[in-house]
Formats: structure tokens, sequence, C-alpha cells
């Protein structure tokens, strides 16, 4: 009795004390319920919820202070003990690598922890509500929906769930993701947590692996095809010469009669077919190294769609163009490129034209890094997810029988990637085809190699001695003749060992060799006559219808020894004769 408040209050709750009871006194208004904290006689301190009401006299005026006062020291530790359990659970929610996720049945995040935000790149701020659809695939809702469902129903977890969520800077984020239902005190399902876990490494790797598997299989198919292709090249090539060859010379005869004239040019057409045929065998291959020339490729496909400006618009193709202004240069070779161009428009005129006999291809050009992007868009039926993996694969094709080799975007890709380049396609069926060009810009000034002018065939050659050794007895026959007719002495041989005895009786001005014959080889014979006299190396000319193989190629860079690739014509025959011997 008479004891001062002061006396049972902590001394730093004094102050909050005294403004309580001033609050009071000046506005005659009570507190209902104020904490107040007091100290036991023993020293022991509680909490006491009281209320705090004016004391009046008869006058009205205040004279005192009443109230009645509830201990709730337990209730305040047990908040307390809650509070930090809480400020414990968060902490360790915070701390962890994996992302932690609450939400309501709406599919409303409630509860996350700060591993979530990175995962989505999103602040608590604009996470805290966000639905389920704004981060998840639009293919991937019914699925999500369907396992969220069955979580609900059955109230039981469903712990491996794999998917892609959408980041807030639009790239995909592969997880895999527990959901278990979350209850209330009754027990009551009230939405759903759980963990996700990153898979977006381990994606990645399997997506790395698969593509390197692929790029195996697609290099053992190439390696396979190119054996192929360098046995048929050389058995085709031999006899097409010698048809290619006799067809020209009797062609340029004034004493033959139309109809024979017009039978000729027919054979020449045919054979001319073929050598087509062998030349994207050879293209495919990768015989020669590309010309290297600084390509504008804006001009370039401008000259390409002129080459083909009459076929698409009787086929009903309109062309569209966004070439950018300014466009880098690259080097490269424009006519392995114009056959890159040339190819893919021909594919998607005539996938246009069969499936609704008109179209739009769209070709735009544009920088994009350090690349040099052509990407043709087309309004055909489009290509079929599995054709997609498969549509660069030699010998692939889905048209009919007779209306292609399938050779065209295998020989694309090839010449695309000589060029350190990269192609590919994005289609879905029924909504046309996309084809991606990328080419490196040339940012360094590069010594280019001058092409080398050609000699007129008019031009004054004096006559030479000239040795031709080859297993085949049309190609001697056809060289002898068309050189003959030059005014040069030709003399033939059919085997390595006779050219060897032959030079070391006579001497030639020029040593035609064919590379590839039985016995010893022309590259073998060569190396003899590095051994006889390295002066009869000079002379060497190769001639061949194989396709070079790395260890031919790298012989003939060495060596810097000229060859004639077959099959040639009586003219482009004289012409690269009459050239080496302008040289020599």
């Amino acid at each position: 009795m008479g004891m001062n408040y002061r006396t049972f209050t902590p001394p730093e709750r004094v102050k909050e004390v005294f403004q309580a009871y001033n609050q009071v006194y000046r506005t005659g208004k009570p507190i209902k319920l104020f904490d107040m904290a007091q100290v036991r006689k023993d020293g022991t301190q509680l909490v006491a919820q009281t209320s705090v009401f004016p004391l009046r006299n008869e006058k009205g005026e205040i004279v005192g202070f009443r109230g009645v006062g509830r201990d709730i020291t337990e209730r305040i530790q047990m908040e307390e003990a809650l509070k930090q359990s809480e400020e414990r659970y968060r902490t360790i929610l915070d701390e962890m690598q994996e992302p932690y996720y609450e939400m309501d049945l709406a599919g409303r995040f409630t509860f996350f922890n700060d591993a979530l935000c990175r995962r989505l790149g999103y602040s608590r701020k604009e996470l805290m509500g966000m639905h389920n659809k704004v981060y998840t695939l639009p293919e991937d809702l019914e699925r999500t929906f369907e396992v969220f469902n069955k979580v609900y129903r059955t109230g039981e977890p469903h712990k491996l769930f794999e998917r892609a969520t959408i980041k807030k800077d639009g790239t995909l984020n592969y997880s895999e993701m527990s959901v278990l239902p979350l209850r209330n005190e009754q027990g009551e399902i009230i939405g759903f947590r759980g963990i996700t876990k990153d898979l977006t490494e381990r994606k990645k790797a399997e997506q790395e692996r698969k593509q390197l598997e692929q790029k195996a299989q697609f290099a053992s198919r190439l390696a396979s095809v190119g054996e192929l292709a360098s046995g048929v090249a050389h058995e085709i090539n031999n006899p097409l010469t010698g048809v290619i060859g006799y067809a020209h010379l009797l062609l340029a005869r004034k004493d033959i009669s139309r109809d024979v004239r017009h039978d000729l040019e027919i054979i020449n057409e045919g054979s001319q077919r073929v050598a087509g045929i062998v030349k994207k065998l050879l293209a495919f291959a990768r015989q020669t190294k590309p010309e290297q020339r600084y390509v504008n490729i804006n001009e370039l496909i401008r000259n390409t769609l002129d080459l083909r400006a009459y076929e698409l618009a009787a086929s009903n193709i309109k062309v569209t163009l966004q070439l950018t202004r300014d466009l880098p240069m690259t080097i490269a070779d424009p006519g392995q490129l114009q056959q890159v161009f040339l190819n893919l428009i021909i594919n998607a005129e005539t996938e246009m034209k069969i499936a609704n006999d008109r179209g739009r291809l769209s070709i735009k050009t544009e920088k994009i890094n350090n690349t040099i992007r052509i990407t043709f868009k087309d309004t055909g039926p489009g290509i079929t997810k599995e054709n997609l993996e498969t549509i660069f694969d030699p010998f692939f094709t889905t048209r009919e029988v007779g209306q292609g080799t399938g050779l065209g975007l295998s020989v694309c890709h090839g010449i695309v990637t000589e060029h350190n380049g990269r192609i590919w396609a994005e289609s879905e069926p029924g909504k046309g085809a996309t084809f991606i060009v990328e080419l490196p810009v040339t940012t360094e000034e590069k010594q280019l190699e001058l092409a080398e002018p050609e000699v007129e065939e008019t031009k004054k050659i004096t006559k030479a001695k000239i040795l031709v050794v080859d297993d085949e007895p049309v190609i001697r026959q056809l060289i002898s003749q068309v050189l003959g007719e030059q005014g040069h002495t030709v003399e033939t041989v059919d085997n390595a060992a006779g050219a060897l005895k032959m030079v070391k009786s006579k001497r030639y001005r020029l040593i035609l060799l064919d590379i590839k014959m039985p016995g010893m080889s022309g590259v073998d014979l060569y190396k003899q006559f590095q051994k006889i006299a390295p002066s009869l190396t000079k002379r060497v000319v190769f001639i061949t219808g194989d396709v070079m193989g790395k260890r031919t190629i790298a012989f003939l860079d060495k060596a810097k020894t000229p060859y004639i690739m077959k099959p040639f014509d009586a003219r482009e025959l004289k012409t690269q004769i009459n050239r080496i011997l302008a040289k020599k």
C-alpha cells in the first residue's frame, strides 16, 4: 500500500509507463490494453496486460488511476519462443541453396526463401502472390495442374516432378520439384509446399552429349559417304572424261549432219548432267579448300535470285527481301556460297509449289554479334520434328524417286562448315520452314591470293613434247588427240614403271600424271622423280578423277604441283595446258 509504481517497474520501462499514465490524465480517456513490465519482490520479471482508467472525485476531477492487470508472462514467453523459432526457420530456409516455396490452393506464392528469388530472377515483392501460370510454359500448364490436383485429392506428396520454368529474363530453368500438401491446425489442405532441385546444368550436359553423339553419328555417315563419293567419282570421271571430251571434239567438226549434231548434243547434255552430280559428290567430300575472297552477301543473294527469277515467277512464288544496309564483308568462296543459297531457294520453291502451287519466300540478312545471319523463310508445308533431326544427312530426301539426289542439304552443310559457319533449320508442320545460315564477319585484313589470269587459247604457245601417264586408254587417247591437234608431240604410257623408263631416256617438257593407278601410284612415281632428278618434278601436272583425301591434298600443297580435275572437255584441257606452258 502506498508503493510508487517506479518501485516495481524496470528502470528502462519507467518512462514508457509514465507516458501511458500521463496520456490518460491529459485526455481523460482510458487505455484498455497496455502491456506493462513489472518486477516481483524476488527480482523476477513478469508482463501484465493492464488497463488504465482515470480515477475521478465527486467533481469529476482526475485524482488518480485505476485498472485491472492480467499476468501474460507465459503467453509472451511462448510468443517470443515462437518468434525465435520462426526466425531460425526462416534463416535456415534462406540459407538453403535449393528454393523452398509455399502456395495457396489457387496456385499463388504465399511464402518462399531467397533461393527461389534467385532461381526465377524476381524480387520478393514481385514474387509474392505470383500465380503459377506466369512462370510455367504454356504446354506444361495442364501437366502441372494434374500434379497439384492429385496431391490435393489424395493428400499424398508428389516427390519428383520435372518441369521447366520461365525466368524473369525469359530464359528457361529446368528443375525437379517436390509437391507436398500444406495443412492448417485442423489438418485441412490449404495449399502446397516443397523444394525444387536445379536440373539446368544436367539438362545442358545431356543436350550437349546428345549433340556430340549426333555430330559423331553425322561425322561417321559423312566419312562413309565420303569413301563412297571417292570411289564413285573416280570410277565415273574416267569414262565420263572420254564421253565429254569426244562429244566436244565431234561437235567442233563442220562435216557432221544436223541429226548427228542433235544426237551429240543429247549425249553432251546427259554427260554434263552426270558431271554435275559428280561435282556435288566432290563438293560433299570437300575435295578442295574454298576460294578465299571478300564477299558481299547482299549482292550475292541478289545475283542468286536473278538466276532463279523466271522459275520463281512461273511457280507463283513471291520473294521479299530484308537486306541489312552496310552489312559487313566475309571471306568466302562466292561460287560455293551461291550454291548454298541457290539450293535453299530451289528447295523452298519446290516445296511450296508441290504443296500450294504458290507461296512466299522471305530472305533476310543481319549482323548478330560477330556473325552474318542469312534467313530463308518459306510458307511451305513445313518439316516434321523427326525430319529436322536428319535433314542434313547425306542422301536424305522426302521427295519421290527421280526428284532429287538427297545431296543438296548435306552439300550445303559441308560448304558452310568449311567456311567456319553454321546452318540449321527451324519448322513446324503446316507452318513453313526456316533455314538459317551464319557466317563469320571478317574483322581483320587478310592477305588473299589473287586468282591467276587465264591464258587465252589464241595466245602463241611454244609446241612441247608431252608424256601422258594414265591407266585409262580413253584418257590417253583423248589427251593425245586434243593436244596433238594443238601441234604438241604427245607420247602415252599406261603404268608408272613404263613412265619411269621413258623419262630416263627422253626429255619431256610436261608430264601429265594420273594420281591413282594400279601398282605404283602417281604420287609414288613423283617421289621417284625426286630421287632421279629433282628437275623432273617441275614438269609434272597431275590429273585425277578421284576425290582427293587429306594426304593427297597435303602432298599437293607441299609440292606446289598443278593438277587438272576430271572430267574435262577439249577446250578446258587446252586452256589448262596452255596456262601451265605459259608459266613454264
